[in-house]
């Protein structure tokens, strides 16, 4: 097994059974350095055929990447749903994600809690905000952060455009979080494992960045 300190990529995952977002980070310097998205078969497909075909695009993927033993792949965690049926749905394919990845010695040390990128990362603060709301801040801090990254990945930087891009755009603050993380880790000797430990209450206030979201 590699040591941290060689760590080199980090994929951070959006799963979804609709179309999962994804994003490559250096986690040396947090640079994005590809993007990208994997659909599945439309509804109308039985179930156990779209997650087959789904586990055979996400291998695909993770092949492309050459991604290995020094690499790490994190998911966004499960929120609360009014739909137990659609969380379990997105369970399995997140399963896919991580399980896939460990087969290729990919380190999966747990899952990023989506609140704690709408905190740390986002800015938002206080009561949950609407959907769309949050929605819209993620594409205004996307396009704050990363946009000489989007020009280079030939990605459009305008919000509009980005609105089309939703799971790229939360893929990439998932992963602009789980590098601070790691880099976190790496600096305090601490184990992957336990700064993803979503049951950890999180140290928000030394790795916490600029918010445009307000």
């Amino acid at each position: 097994m590699c040591s941290m300190s060689s760590l080199r990529y980090l994929m951070a995952v959006d799963p979804s059974l609709t179309c999962s977002g994804w994003a490559l980070l250096s986690i040396a310097e947090g640079e994005v350095l590809a993007v990208g998205k994997i659909k599945s078969a439309p509804p109308s497909v039985a179930l156990a055929t779209r997650l087959e075909r789904l586990q055979g695009a996400i291998k695909k993927v993770l092949t492309n990447l050459a991604l290995g033993d020094l690499d790490v792949l994190v998911c966004e965690a499960p929120t609360t749903m009014k739909d137990p049926h659609n969380a379990i749905k997105v369970e399995q394919v997140r399963g896919l994600f991580e399980s896939l990845g460990r087969s290729q010695g990919v380190v999966v040390p747990g899952r990023v809690n989506p609140r704690s990128v709408q905190f740390e990362v986002m800015g938002l603060k206080g009561k949950q905000l609407a959907r769309t709301e949050v929605k819209a801040a993620a594409v205004r801090t996307v396009e704050y952060l990363y946009a000489p990254a989007l020009r280079r990945l030939g990605l459009a930087t305008t919000g509009a455009e980005l609105k089309k891009h939703q799971d790229i755009v939360d893929a990439m603050l998932i992963g602009r979080f789980a590098v601070l993380r790691i880099q976190g880790a790496l600096d305090a000797r601490q184990s992957l494992e336990s700064v993803f430990d979503t049951q950890t209450k999180q140290q928000r206030s030394s790795w916490r960045v600029r918010s445009c979201a307000v």
